[in-house]
């Protein structure tokens, strides 16, 4: 049974998230400090260089000869699971989305394992055991589905932006995202719309030259282009119109052809390729395997840089939570109904499936008890750090974020005694 003095290890970790948060959120909310670029400067050197260090951190002193396989077959078949379920959801329902199978994967199957992970279950269930197999976690989720995520994020990306009708002559995209690509050629535009709905738009060139009064003219005409509008269609049975403002633009494939989905997936992995939070994982996996198979210590000088560089990610990484939370309208972005949403895939849906996947594997005892309760962990801070910088629900996975750590005490504690309960 969990003592007084475990609980106050728990929230002695817990805790100072919290205080970096509301320090974050204050900063903008009530003292006005960093302005909205500083705020996207600040999650890209999270995104960049804070968790990809951090990764390598933890990844590089994991033994991988002495790991529990059973106990990460169990939970890698609670994702592949997942995956599948979400993946015919989104080509048999009309309201399927790749952006909502990467959030609800998110929220299904990524828990906190080391912030709250290792302090919690240790009081439960002893220190090393819990640290032990809570790092073995968080090193495959660092090497196979962080990547797994990233990949789909540029997949999303390359596929919204860059994505040619029939003809090859004309360039349609549909995303959720506040910036789209339109017109011959790629443009990011900043489309204003109520942020308390979740939107799908199409843009659809304009092909002839619709008229304005002065006063769109002088704002919002495209420098250079015969047209000054786009029609936006918003998935609600309504179509409004939309006056796109140019900030930059780039080249496209010429009138005519046709960008193939393997020059997408070939795009696509050039870019994952130099993504740090990919090849940090995989750098990091490769001197794991040489150190304890050789005995090879890292150098000092190289241990020290990636140990200042990492001792960020966590704090950072709250910091940039509470910066976006402060942009919002509301704390709580999206609703109470996606939050509610968040909250069953994230405490209900995740471990329901851990629990009958790590049965089927042949988990029993308290191997079984602490592989459900690490899926009843509340959600991996590094999924918003990722939702932020590629602009899919990050306001969802905020709210998962903070309202799920809230509130994962109280339920943790409930499991610990049923599962106590019901698996001897």
């Amino acid at each position: 049974m969990i003592s007084w003095k475990d609980l106050y290890n728990v929230l002695s970790n817990v805790v100072p998230l919290y205080v970096v948060m509301i320090s974050a959120y204050g900063s903008v909310k009530w003292w006005k400090i960093f302005s909205p670029n500083e705020i996207s400067g600040i999650n890209r050197f999270v995104a960049l260089f804070a968790v990809p260090l951090l990764s390598i951190k933890f990844i590089s002193n994991n033994n991988p000869y002495a790991m529990n396989f059973r106990f990460i077959a169990a939970d890698t078949l609670q994702k592949l699971i997942v995956i599948v379920i979400l993946f015919l959801w989104c080509k048999l329902s009309s309201r399927g989305s790749l952006e909502w199978c990467i959030t609800l994967f998110s929220l299904s199957c990524l828990p906190n394992t080391l912030v709250v992970g290792i302090p919690l279950l240790g009081g439960m269930y002893g220190q090393d055991l819990s640290q032990s197999l809570m790092v073995q976690l968080s090193v495959i989720q660092f090497n196979v589905w962080f990547p797994i995520m990233l990949f789909l994020f540029e997949y999303r990306r390359a596929t919204v932006f860059i994505v040619p009708d029939e003809q090859g002559t004309e360039m349609n995209t549909k995303s959720s995202s506040s910036s789209l690509e339109c017109s011959n050629k790629i443009c990011d535009v900043s489309l204003e719309f109520d942020e308390e709905r979740d939107l799908d738009v199409g843009v659809l060139p304009s092909r002839s030259s619709t008229k304005t009064n002065d006063h769109d003219n002088e704002e919002n005409s495209w420098p250079t282009e015969p047209s000054s509008t786009s029609k936006v269609e918003v998935h609600v049975e309504t179509i409004v119109e939309c006056k796109p403002k140019l900030t930059n633009t780039l080249p496209v494939p010429a009138a005519g052809s046709v960008m193939t989905t393997r020059q997408i997936l070939i795009m696509v992995c050039k870019k994952l390729m130099r993504n740090p939070n990919f090849y940090s994982s995989v750098l990091a996996l490769t001197w794991s395997l040489i150190s304890f198979r050789w005995h090879v210590e890292i150098p000092a000088m190289v241990a020290n840089s990636i140990k200042i560089f990492s001792d960020t990610g966590l704090g950072m990484s709250m910091f940039s939570l509470g910066l976006f939370m402060a942009s919002q309208p509301k704390i709580i972005s999206g609703g109470s109904a996606l939050a509610a949403l968040a909250a069953a895939m994230r405490f209900i849906v995740g471990p329901t499936i851990t629990a009958a996947t790590s049965s089927a594997i042949g988990l029993r005892g308290t191997l079984l008890q602490i592989i459900i309760m690490q899926a009843a962990l509340p959600q991996a801070i590094v999924s918003f750090v990722f939702a932020q910088e590629y602009n899919v629900h990050p306001g969802v996975l905020s709210t998962a974020v903070s309202f799920g750590m809230l509130i994962s005490l109280p339920i943790t504690l409930v499991y610990y005694i049923l599962l106590g309960i019901c698996i001897k």
